[in-house]
């Protein structure tokens, strides 16, 4: 599986990987399911229209939690080193280090980056190379092919 997104912190180009294996990591460190992380760590919130800081009708709720901003840590490090160790590199972040150097300006972003890396890795199995080296939608493959009637 490739890197799902690099996230620049403290000067340093750090590439995401997500998989199952991560995704234990994630209820072990973090305590929640990776579903269950928009509520556990980013904050998402439906706002109203007339809401400030939205993404488009929802409010990361990050910044003012402490608590949240830890379990971002613990997530930016375990997809980190997940990344880094798929790289080749050494596996060398910890939550203190990460937190040392995020941004506190940019944790929304480090949260809305997350989120995408999560989503992406959840979807990447959806889709595969057929044999004339063709990207395809499994899924929908397999649902014309259930549809198809048999002769």
């Amino acid at each position: 599986m490739e890197k799902l997104a690099e996230l620049k912190i403290g000067g340093r180009e750090i590439p995401m990987y997500y998989s199952t294996y991560e995704t234990i990591a994630i209820q072990r460190d973090i305590g929640c399911t990776a579903f269950q992380l928009k509520d556990k760590v980013f904050g998402v919130e439906k706002v109203d229209e007339d809401g400030d800081e939205t993404l488009g009708n929802i409010r990361l709720n990050i910044v003012d939690d402490p608590e949240k901003m830890e379990k971002l840590a613990k997530l930016i490090r375990i997809l980190g080193n997940a990344g880094l160790e798929e790289e080749g590199q050494e596996p060398d972040l910890t939550d203190k280090w990460i937190l040392r150097h995020m941004r506190p300006s940019m944790l929304t972003i480090y949260a809305m980056t997350m989120m995408a890396v999560i989503t992406a890795g959840n979807m990447m199995e959806a889709r595969a190379e057929d044999n004339k080296g063709e990207e395809t939608d499994v899924i929908l493959e397999e649902e014309k092919a259930k549809k198809q009637p048999e002769n």
